[in-house]
């Protein structure tokens, strides 16, 4: 999964790139945006007529991630600016967590291409959403429920707590057991929850804690 940092874009260049895409259909992680913001502590209402992460607040995404999340940027997404990217960040680059909205139109399309592009064989991932998947050997996770689709990205996986010491332990590699990124992906999967408003909204890293804690 591709990700995207709209604070790092000159904003003239942000508002010719949302002017140019914002006819076409949604692509994951590099929508049509037309703005962006930084919040204190939710996303701010920019663009998200349809779908929006305005639900997610820094408190109920920190556990997902090992560093201190201090920003919340939010840019338009989709088709005439109607889904959300949310990025809550640590400083410095040091990690984060990517949620991207579609609605409407853009969300059945957006979810194909997702699952079409888990290249090493998709893997479904229970109760999130209607359906969601994550590919093989990857944490990071694309789902649906209804006309709204949610996926959820990070800056890497070491970015949530455990994963780090596991690849450490895995020869500095990502290749770590399936076990570690599905439990990975359920846990990054009660975000979209939150958003879509069912489901688990606990997050439980403590398969990976514990595998964490036997790792070598």
């Amino acid at each position: 999964m591709t990700f995207f940092r709209p604070s790092i874009v000159p904003i003239a260049l942000v508002l010719t790139l949302g002017a140019w895409l914002a006819g076409c259909s949604g692509v994951p992680r590099a929508e049509a945006a037309s703005a962006a913001a930084t919040t204190g502590d939710t996303a701010n209402s920019i663009g998200g007529t349809k779908a929006s992460c305005k639900q997610l607040t820094k408190e109920q995404v920190q556990p997902l991630l090992v560093a201190t999340i201090t920003d919340v940027k939010v840019t338009a997404a989709g088709t005439d600016a109607e889904g959300q990217q949310c990025i809550f960040s640590a400083p410095d680059g040091t990690g984060a967590v990517d949620v991207l909205v579609l609605g409407g139109v853009d969300a059945q399309p957006a979810y194909a291409r997702a699952v079409k592009a888990e290249s090493h064989g998709a893997v479904a991932v229970p109760g999130v959403g209607d359906k969601a998947s994550r590919d093989t050997g990857d944490g990071e996770i694309d789902s649906i429920k209804g006309d709204l689709y949610c996926a959820v990205s990070l800056g890497s996986a070491g970015d949530v707590p455990g994963i780090g010491k596991l690849e450490q332990a895995a020869g500095g590699t990502t290749h770590i057991a399936e076990s570690a990124y599905a439990a990975e992906a359920a846990a990054l999967g009660t975000l979209c929850n939150r958003i879509y408003g069912s489901g688990n909204t606990t997050p439980d890293l403590s398969p990976i804690a514990d595998a964490a804690a036997r790792a070598r």
